[in-house]
């Protein structure tokens, strides 16, 4: 992460902790119980072991207040380690594996007292087969080069529709990585190569692209950490060429989806506005850019879905911004909100 790792943050917020603790000269009973001990010892760490998501972990639940998990592409041995040094108490590598991911969040987040029952709508989660009657535009084919759809599509909770979106925004927006990549290696920034390559390797995981995955993870070990020793031309080149010649695989791949993210865009009609009271639209427009700006799915639909029933005239935009809040296309309701606003 740029200006603050995840680490540095980690520790400034065990930092922070231990501030409040100090402040506090005498702690209310209630309280006592979830004193804050940020020294953990790894012997410890690795004496206990917690079964998360079907995969053994050498974690235990260290006492702190503020539960901190590592989402993370270092997936290397010690890179557990090197997180609860860091203060945090789980990780979790990408690609991300939903199940293994609910299942560490369930661990560390204590339900509260009043919570009531969530109930996912009727069809949320869907197998990689389900919904065989979805629009063309929401169509994948059988099959991809360099990808593994169903794999992807099963990370995805069979949502076709955000998968196929996810590999259109690959293919508009990664399409130079490989002449920044090469331009950081010809000027022996390794660290920009290792942060550029680290996130294609963590981007082509959750995609499935399965051979850009295998060539980012050769060329990563070659440019990864604080080098001593500048690596092998030779041996740079060869992984430079297999992740330009897989790079370019996918990108060419994905452009047979179509059209390019963001070519795409809903249209709205500013007829049904000339009903609405001018006060009422600004309101409205503020609510949809703040859940946007959130990620709060539920409220840009519950908004969509009160807009509705104030105006028929309405209901395509708000269908339009239903759809994209349930593919997570937040850049996408940002941009229909320009054109309500120009």
């Amino acid at each position: 992460m740029p200006v603050m790792d995840g680490y540095t943050a980690a520790r400034e917020i065990r930092k922070w902790e231990e501030k409040l603790k100090a402040q506090s000269s005498k702690p209310k009973a209630e309280d006592r119980g979830q004193r804050i001990d940020v020294r953990v010892r790894m012997s410890e760490v690795r004496s206990h072991k917690t079964e998360v998501g079907g995969q053994a972990s050498n974690l235990q639940h260290p006492t702190f207040n503020i539960p901190i998990i590592a989402m993370t592409a270092h997936a290397m041995a010690g890179d557990e380690e090197k997180s609860i040094e860091a203060g945090m108490n789980d990780h979790v590598t990408k690609p991300i594996d939903p199940d293994q991911l609910f299942a560490t969040l369930q661990k560390w987040i204590q339900p509260g007292k009043r919570r009531s029952e969530i109930r996912l709508p009727e069809g949320a989660i869907k197998s990689p087969e389900a919904d065989q009657s979805a629009p063309d535009k929401d169509q994948l084919p059988e099959s991809l080069p360099g990808f593994d759809l169903v794999a992807g599509l099963s990370r995805l909770r069979g949502n076709k529709g955000l998968y196929r979106k996810l590999l259109l925004d690959f293919g508009a927006n990664y399409g130079g990585v490989v002449g920044e990549i090469r331009k950081a290696l010809k000027a022996k920034n390794f660290k920009l190569a290792h942060s550029l390559v680290h996130n294609l390797k963590g981007l082509s995981g959750n995609l499935e692209a399965t051979d850009l995955l295998a060539a980012a993870v050769e060329m990563e070990k070659l440019v990864k950490g604080d080098l001593t020793e500048t690596p092998d031309n030779k041996e740079l080149d060869q992984k430079f060429i297999e992740l330009e010649k897989a790079t370019n695989q996918a990108l060419d791949a994905v452009q047979t989806l179509g059209l390019l993210a963001g070519e795409d865009i809903f249209k709205p009609s500013i007829d049904w506005l000339a009903e609405v009271p001018l006060e009422q639209i600004k309101a409205v427009a503020d609510r949809i850019k703040a859940a946007a700006e959130m990620g709060d799915v539920m409220n840009l639909k519950s908004i969509a879905d009160e807009l509705k029933s104030e105006s028929d005239a309405s209901a395509p935009f708000c269908k339009e911004l239903a759809r994209l809040a349930g593919d997570f296309d937040f850049e996408g309701i940002q941009k229909i909100m320009l054109e309500l606003s120009s």
